[in-house]
């Protein structure tokens, strides 16, 4: 499995380039889920579920370790919805640019991480979301 890495290198390294992420719309019987960030950027809004693929992951394995992660689900993937950039200099990482995915809850037990415990079923977007998600989610739902 690739390894993360240290706070510091991450830093100095999407400092200086572009950080390719992923986010997953994770569509349940009850809507879609939404975390409540716990962290910043976007500390106290709701956000879909997502980060950094790793130096070697694939995005498949990608999208199923954040899953495991983030909501401690197991996902299968739908199809890509498109991609989202966030290129704002007041972000600490300034310049992501993220592929998203609609994926299927499959199995597991809800439970939040340290990124967002908070985890909620919505059936229409919360007025308190990230807004590049917001828009995005606007063109879907």
């Amino acid at each position: 499995m690739p390894e993360k890495l240290s706070f510091q290198e991450f830093r100095n390294i999407y400092g200086k380039v572009p950080r390719l992420c992923v986010d997953l719309f994770m569509r349940g019987t009850n809507g879609f889920l939404l975390s409540l960030r716990d962290i910043e950027p976007g500390k106290g809004l709701w956000h879909m579920p997502g980060g950094t693929v790793l130096m070697g992951e694939n995005i498949r394995d990608a999208l199923a370790r954040i899953a495991s992660e983030e909501t401690n689900l197991k996902i299968k993937i739908v199809d890509r919805m498109g991609v989202m950039e966030f290129n704002k200099k007041e972000n600490p990482f300034y310049h992501t640019v993220s592929l998203v995915y609609e994926v299927e809850i499959i199995s597991g037990n809800l439970k939040g991480s340290e990124q967002g415990k908070q985890l909620k079923f919505f059936n229409e977007i919360p007025e308190k979301m990230i807004p590049e998600q917001k828009e995005f989610l606007k063109h879907f739902l």
